[in-house]
């Protein structure tokens, strides 16, 4: 009786910690889940990790950390072995949220194409997006789209490198360039005062950097004088390098703000927000001043659009500034253009797409200002654009010589700021279309390291 009895206890024992382990775990998932939904990758990561650790056959957990990876910069090829697992166990009835669930959705196929076209890998590529092809029904026309854009983008992408435009890479140098991730370096028209965003640890720090003998100067961190704060960066600066113009997530929804320089005092003012005839209750992300600070550019994913993300255009008049006019169908798509930049003259607008033909994600496009309308854009080609997502160049002059952020083979630690210069890029552009052959080798490990140095030349001062 006594041995049934202590059985009967350590049942109930063992019971009891199988449920509070499940319990722990079954919070750890939801956290997870959290971050992932609001895109909070980085901090979903090391939560779908610990599952992982525990649960290590769960294809569900697997495909979770996939998808973290596959949108954290610079971490995209972790993401490939994780799809591969998940591949393993696919379901038609995937219950997404669910703790209980241990298989992963077709979708799977989808994101690991992605991730293989970003890794240069097109023949894999392509078998796992005619995969995915195969598993969706004609009534589900979007995703019958996304898969026709993959097929279009690897077939540009191939086009592309192997008619490579010339173009160098100089680094800015370690004065600026630090183990953080550098981005969104925006300039002055005389290529003498630099602002950028320093992607820290626990902030996002606004620093600004002046030219003195042809080479730039330790930054100064001007968080402080805005009194800036938060998920920040840099977007935008008048010719003069006096005016900045700032993009802020607020609760989650990204507002666009200004800060001017009091050059009597060399301090930056504090943070001003722009009306509600640009900021509107949808995403404000990106923006720019014309040359004379009359207009600003800049990009909203507002209703009554094109589609995702546009292009929008605001003019200051003596009542202050216009509600925003989008610019029309010549520019904007049914999917996403963001991150205007504007040449010296006004005539020439930069800016990212996933609705052009691109070589996969976001690449950088060229329309100019012809009497009065803006003309069909042109993708600035490889390598400036990769199978990556592209995202904000920003041009000096007339756009011959600019400025990225990028990671490459000699920065820092995380993405650096370079300083781009295009060499006969009309010439080269012109033997598109199959007339030359290729001049770049292609290194599968990685869309940022040619094996040759021609025509693109990395320079590091």
């Amino acid at each position: 009786m006594r041995r049934f009895l202590y059985t009967i206890i350590f049942f109930f024992i063992a019971l009891s910690s199988f449920s509070q382990r499940t319990s722990y775990f079954r919070r750890i998932f939801v956290d997870a889940e959290y971050y992932l939904l609001y895109e909070d990758f980085r901090e979903a990561l090391p939560l779908y990790q610990e599952l992982h650790n525990s649960f290590p056959d769960n294809a569900n957990i697997a495909y979770r950390i996939a998808l973290c990876y596959l949108n954290t910069p610079n971490e995209k090829h972790k993401s490939i072995p994780f799809f591969e697992q998940a591949l393993q166990s696919i379901t038609n009835s995937y219950k997404e949220g669910y703790f209980t669930e241990k298989q992963a959705p077709k979708e799977v196929y989808l994101h690991y194409g992605r991730a293989l076209r970003i890794t240069n890998n097109f023949e894999k590529a392509t078998a796992a997006f005619e995969k995915y092809n195969g598993l969706i029904t004609d009534d589900e026309k979007e995703n019958k789209q996304l898969v026709n854009i993959e097929f279009k983008a690897i077939a540009y992408a191939k086009e592309l490198m192997e008619n490579p435009i010339n173009i160098k890479f100089t680094s800015v140098g370690k004065t600026v360039n630090s183990r953080f991730a550098e981005i969104n370096p925006v300039v002055s028209a005389d290529n003498q005062t630099m602002v950028y965003t320093s992607v820290q640890q626990f902030y996002n720090a606004i620093q600004i950097s002046t030219k003195r003998a042809g080479v730039w100067t330790h930054p100064i961190n001007i968080n402080s004088q805005m009194f800036a704060d938060g998920a920040i960066a840099t977007v935008g600066i008048s010719p003069d390098g006096t005016k900045l113009l700032l993009s802020r997530n607020d609760n989650d929804i990204y507002n666009l703000y200004t800060s001017t320089l009091d050059t009597a005092k060399n301090t930056w003012g504090v943070l001003s927000k722009l009306p509600k005839e640009i900021n509107t209750r949808s995403w404000e992300n990106y923006a720019a001043f014309s040359p004379t600070c009359d207009t600003i550019y800049y990009s909203s994913n507002q209703s009554g659009g094109m589609g995702g993300f546009d292009i929008y255009m605001s003019v200051k008049t003596a009542d202050g500034w216009t509600p925003g006019v989008n610019l029309g169908p010549s520019v904007n798509t049914p999917y996403d253009e963001i991150a205007p930049t504007l040449s010296h003259d006004g005539k020439k607008l930069f800016f990212s797409s996933t609705g052009h033909q691109t070589m996969g994600g976001f690449d950088i496009f060229v329309s100019e200002l012809r009497n009065g309308k803006w003309t069909k854009p042109k993708n600035m080609g490889y390598p400036l654009n990769t199978t990556d997502d592209d995202v904000f160049f920003y041009p000096i002059g007339d756009g011959s010589m600019g400025y990225i952020s990028r990671f490459m083979p000699q920065s820092q630690g995380d993405n650096d700021i370079y300083l781009i210069d295009f060499n006969n890029v009309s010439k080269n552009r012109n033997k598109a279309n199959g007339k030359s052959k290729a001049t770049l080798k292609l290194n599968n490990s990685s869309p940022l390291e040619p094996t040759s140095q021609n025509p693109i030349t990395l320079v590091k001062p």
